[in-house]
């Protein structure tokens, strides 16, 4: 709970910021984007009942996609799924989709080394999953350093992908078993409103992405459902129109040519 605090006047999902919180400032009120291990670590402190993670994500293996935007989306949305893995200490599904963000990273530049996923796997195998979750916040921040010094737009596009997944996998659990307390963690009209504004800042070329129009025109509306008063529960028809939206996008995203 502890954590929680911390940062409960600003945070909210999203998947590639590494260890620590990014500090933006597009607009006036400063917004901190937390590791979604932190999140969902705060998903759990919250509920009643522990989260059944198991289930909750796909775990989409797919890597081939047409254009780097499609690419960026998908490695958002797979590294949000190892944190879910990891958060199941699901062996079976964490090491397809270590392997599957490598794919996808070294396809925008953003290179893995082998020999880091080989310590994760090593790590799994001997329950260590506190070292893996540490290694995992490293690695991707890692990820996000390079993407941001190769492509501004596919960076800000690996953000919003995992961001999306990650909403969409809370807003599920939360949908399942509606907890009024619990819904606090997607409580943030703030980030939805800088995330907004990241992607009205992505060049033409990527704003013309039928992928990013779509999420473009969808993301006011889930600004809309979780403006809610400090201190006041997100409705829990919100919380499943916030599920239904997300479903819909993280499917058109995986499923993308």
């Amino acid at each position: 709970m502890k954590l929680f605090s911390k940062f409960a006047a600003t945070l909210l999902l999203a998947s590639v910021a590494g260890g620590a919180a990014v500090n933006a400032q597009p607009i006036e009120t400063k917004v901190y984007v937390p590791p979604s291990s932190l999140v969902f670590r705060n998903l759990d402190s919250l509920s009643k009942a522990k989260v059944t993670w198991k289930g909750l994500s796909s775990y989409s293996q797919k890597s081939t996609y047409a254009n780097k935007y499609t690419i960026a989306l998908n490695l958002g949305t797979r590294v949000c799924d190892s944190f879910v893995a990891v958060q199941a200490k699901d062996k079976s599904n964490f090491s397809p989709m270590a392997m599957t963000v490598s794919g996808l990273s070294n396809k925008l530049g953003a290179d893995i080394e082998q020999t880091l996923n080989e310590k994760m796997f090593d790590l799994v195998k001997k329950d260590k999953w506190n070292d893996v979750r540490d290694m995992l916040d490293a690695q991707q921040n890692t990820i996000k350093e390079k993407l941001n010094k190769l492509d501004k737009d596919a960076a800000v596009l690996v953000t919003i992908g995992g961001w999306l997944q990650g909403l969409h996998i809370v807003s599920k659990a939360l949908n399942a078993t509606y907890n009024p307390d619990a819904t606090s963690v997607i409580r943030n009209a703030k980030l939805v409103e800088y995330l907004i504004a990241e992607l009205n800042g992505l060049s033409a070329q990527a704003k013309g992405n039928d992928l990013v129009k779509k999420i473009s025109t969808q993301l006011p509306e889930v600004k809309t459902l979780v403006n809610v008063e400090k201190n006041k529960p997100i409705p829990q028809e919100s919380v499943k129109k916030v599920y239904q939206i997300t479903s819909g996008l993280v499917k058109d995203i995986e499923s993308a040519k």
